[in-house]
């Protein structure tokens, strides 16, 4: 299957966890990839591992929280491969040290953390809608997280950031349609990335299975899936919708986990 053929493919933060799953997904459907990460380094080598398996990509050094490299992002796409057919707005992240409850929060973090999670794709969409609208369309897949749609302990900024990553998603779709540039997010739950694995304790990724409908925890390549789909002409009739993608872990009342644990039990000693 090769639904990408002849796009070109520009993936923020796409050199590790779901941004590296959604290159390489893309890269084996036929797309043009371009590459761009903060860390350079790894991004040169993830895309020369990818030519030599006979992708077509290009690194690229960015920095989201600089509004200049968003532009020189566009400009290189552009320069490379001559147009840009579909954006993926995935480079997101926050410091739990400094993004933490509503109380103890660093005020100071709150400009990093939106241009970190919110800005850079609002500028990105605002550069590629006009190049996509002079070429007769495109598509904009954003990256939320069910930390846009509901509350943690921690992580104010990113979540917030990612609510407006959501309505952003709809406000795109609604403004730039008639163009036929569609735009839509997928909001991931727990998905076992490197941070994820490095930064979370056995404990605390369980608690997170014990409340999953499924029985195990996304990978980043069930997040890739989505992005591709949401980005192919399979999802052609589709746009402002945001995919939760996070095993079912928001789907239900919460006591779900207590109550069925306290009914075993209860059955037991029958």
């Amino acid at each position: 299957m090769k639904r990408f053929e002849q796009k070109v493919i520009v993936i923020t933060g796409a050199a590790s966890g779901i941004g590296a799953a959604t290159t390489r997904r893309m890269v084996g459907e036929g797309g043009k990839v371009v590459i761009a990460d903060f860390a350079k380094d790894r991004a040169d080598i993830f895309a020369e591992e990818l030519r030599k398996e006979g992708g077509d990509v290009q690194a690229q050094y960015f920095d989201a929280t600089v509004l200049k490299s968003c532009l020189q992002l566009v400009e290189f796409a552009v320069k490379e491969y001559g147009r840009i057919d579909i954006l993926v707005n995935n480079v997101g992240g926050t410091d739990l040290q400094k993004d933490q409850n509503i109380e103890d929060l660093d005020i100071f973090y709150f400009d990093k953390a939106f241009r970190l999670n919110l800005q850079c794709a609002v500028y990105l969409s605002q550069l590629v809608i006009p190049i996509m609208a002079d070429q007769g369309g495109g598509n904009i897949v954003n990256v939320a997280s069910v930390g846009g749609i509901t509350a943690d302990l921690r992580g104010t900024y990113y979540g917030v950031a990612k609510a407006g990553m959501i309505n952003l998603t709809r406000y795109i779709a609604t403004q730039a349609g008639k163009k036929n540039i569609r735009c839509n997010a997928v909001a991931p739950g727990l998905v076992l990335t490197p941070a994820a694995l490095n930064n979370l304790s056995e404990e605390m990724r369980n608690v997170f299975l014990r409340h999953n409908v499924l029985p195990y925890l996304g990978k980043p390549e069930d997040i890739a899936s989505v992005i591709a789909f949401l980005a192919s002409d399979d999802a052609g009739y589709i746009t402002g919708q945001t995919i939760i993608a996070d095993g079912g872990l928001t789907i239900h009342n919460p006591t779900v986990a207590d109550l069925v644990e306290i009914m075993q039990n209860k059955d037991n000693r029958i």
